[in-house]
């Protein structure tokens, strides 16, 4: 699978059902969030923007493409929905010599960046920040269903894992191809 096809497949409408667990407390918690997912070509002013402001003077690839994920989530015992935007951009990967290809993802409003890893079709992103490590496994079953587990390591020493099961409620072509 080409890597923008794989950014360019994540385009749509989600409904993500999530289950959370504290290793260490033993607490589960259950979640729910609709997603929007908008396809960006490399060209889009608000990547450019992103790109620019966090890795346009270091030595980064340049943009590939990007994703505008809006979010509304709800955690078991929450009456108000958490609603946030994030803009990502994802650089040119490089192809490594046993067929994988890394690169780096930017995020807005964040300053660290983020690696990712595509391999035999499955998305891995690790994230290393003040507050916590994490790192996110995605993939596809088919088309309209997809699947999405994490771990995060708080500095304090919790860890929390998380599995996500979306299912595709409409499907939104890319940008690029308009």
């Amino acid at each position: 699978m080409e890597i923008v096809n794989f950014f360019e497949k994540m385009a749509g409408r989600w409904f993500s059902q999530r289950t959370t667990h504290a290793l260490s407390t033993q607490q589960s918690k259950a979640g729910k969030s609709d997603l929007e997912v908008e396809f960006l070509a490399s060209d889009t002013d608000d990547l450019k923007q992103i790109y620019q402001a966090q890795g346009g003077a270091a030595p980064l690839s340049q943009p590939l493409c990007g994703l505008r994920i809006q979010q509304s989530s709800t955690i078991e015992g929450d009456s108000k929905a958490n609603v946030e935007t994030t803009m990502l951009v994802i650089l040119t990967p490089k192809a490594q010599d046993d067929g994988t290809y890394t690169g780096t993802l930017l995020r807005s409003g964040a300053t660290n960046k983020s690696t990712y890893v595509i391999e035999d079709e499955v998305l891995t992103i690790t994230n290393s920040s003040e507050e916590a490590n994490s790192t996110e496994r995605l993939w596809f079953i088919n088309d309209n269903l997809r699947m999405r587990t994490g771990v995060t390591e708080l500095k304090s020493g919790l860890r929390i894992a998380s599995f996500c099961s979306e299912i595709r409620m409409g499907v939104k072509p890319p940008s690029a191809a308009n």
